[in-house]
């Protein structure tokens, strides 16, 4: 693995050497996979965890005496305590104000440019922020149907922060202001179409059932994924499409899940005699898994590098589109004269081509009709002939069929008298017999 630090970029002749040979490894992609974890959203103006400003302190100055891990706020078993979910809701509802407030970051509209130029096959984000639909990129899996979406941009391996969903239920909702100002206080509002439900059963005299709450729509460590056949389906066919780059930015890939997307994307991405697998983080991947993985290393931040790529292509769509200078209004007039001279003597050259052609169009037709007569002729003297014959062996089978009448009519006057014979001499012998 070459590793290239961002922080040398035009201070070492060799890093920038580097540096290059990964942006022409870009350039040329045609089938590019996408995986960004939260290092693309750093820049976007929402708030780490961790800072003096961070979100985790906020909700702790709400709650003093639950001490929970970064980790545990993303874990489904802090359900099981009323405490561990009251701070989960509130964390929630911070969160999601300020990713309404956050803007895409430059590597979100590198993203979108590869897409926008027919470079992408796909984008697998851990993100919950949802900043690529901010672009207009498509991520929703399913469709009004029921069925799988095989043209969707972004796939959300972690749900959505924008929309929510009952635990009873699993009827959809948006996160609106009015359930986020409940999440505020520790709470989870009621599902609507559980309590319509239920307000109905007891309107008519019946006993009253369970209803659900809402929450958010992402999916939380030892929690099953509800769209996990779809996303498998989506990853079975962007691997078998022959991917030639795989781009991992952002992340660290502790989620295990995430390592095996990427070690078995990796794996069909070097079976092409010019794939490339490319990591840029601010630090690198630890473990002995990831030895032969990655080819490239671009250590610091996603928001640089995606700007370095991103005018790389720029730059050569710009010379293929001027590969020369503009002219100057004399030089633009003189190329102007000369073209229409041009096109005089083009015209001119043209016009005795056609006066040509015409020629030679009547002399072919003259000779095609000469050799039509005489082809003619010779038709008519071979179907002369033809009849000729055939008249002759009509009249010699007409001789011949006169000749075997004749022949009987000879013949029938004998038979005639040996019948009369016959008939007299049996008539005799009757009459001695008498």
């Amino acid at each position: 693995m070459l590793t290239i630090d961002l922080s040398q970029q035009s201070q070492d002749v060799l890093s920038d050497r580097d540096l290059q040979k990964v942006t022409d490894v870009m350039l040329k992609a045609k089938k590019t996979i996408v995986v960004t974890g939260a290092g693309i959203s750093c820049s976007s103006g929402i708030p780490d965890f961790r800072s003096a400003d961070g979100l985790y302190n906020l909700v702790k100055k709400q709650y003093p005496d639950t001490v929970l891990k970064g980790k545990d706020l993303f874990d489904a078993n802090l359900f099981r305590d009323c405490k561990t979910t009251a701070v989960f809701y509130t964390f929630i509802s911070e969160l999601h104000a300020q990713t309404l407030k956050a803007k895409p970051t430059p590597t979100h509209h590198f993203i979108k440019m590869l897409s926008e130029r027919g470079k992408l096959l796909r984008c697998y984000t851990q993100n919950i922020d949802c900043l690529e639909e901010e672009l207009g990129m498509d991520t929703s899996l399913v469709c009004d149907k029921g069925k799988v979406k095989k043209d969707v941009n972004v796939v959300q391996l972690h749900g959505s922060l924008r929309r929510l969903k009952c635990t009873l239920c699993s009827e959809p909702y948006g996160f609106q202001t009015d359930y986020q100002k409940v999440f505020k206080e520790g709470d989870a509002p009621g599902c609507p179409k559980c309590e319509l439900y239920d307000g109905i059963r007891v309107a008519q005299g019946k006993r009253k059932v369970a209803t659900g709450t809402l929450r958010p729509d992402i999916v939380l460590y030892n929690e099953n994924h509800p769209f996990g056949d779809a996303i498998g389906k989506i990853q079975s066919s962007d691997l078998s499409r022959s991917p030639d780059v795989l781009l991992v930015m952002g992340t660290s890939l502790k989620v295990h899940g995430l390592r095996l997307l990427v070690r078995k994307a990796a794996k069909i991405v070097h079976e092409n005699k010019k794939g490339c697998v490319i990591l840029v983080n601010k630090t690198p991947v630890v473990g002995k898994e990831w030895a032969g993985v990655f080819d490239y290393f671009v250590e610091g931040e996603t928001d640089g590098w995606c700007s370095i790529v991103e005018n790389a292509i720029r730059q050569v769509k710009v010379q293929t589109k001027l590969p020369f200078k503009p002219l100057s209004p004399a030089q633009a007039d003189a190329q102007t004269q000369m073209a229409k001279a041009k096109a005089e003597e083009t015209g001119a050259g043209e016009k005795e081509k056609v006066v040509v052609k015409k020629a030679v169009v009547k002399k072919t037709s003259e000779k095609k009709t000469v050799e039509k007569k005489v082809i003619g002729k010779k038709n008519g003297e071979t179907k002369k002939t033809v009849t000729r014959s055939t008249t002759t062996a009509e009249a010699e089978k007409e001789v011949v069929k006169r000749k075997r009448v004749q022949d009987k009519e000879n013949q029938l006057p004998l038979a005639f008298t040996k019948k009369q014979k016959a008939t007299t001499t049996t008539r005799a012998l009757a009459a001695k017999k008498v």
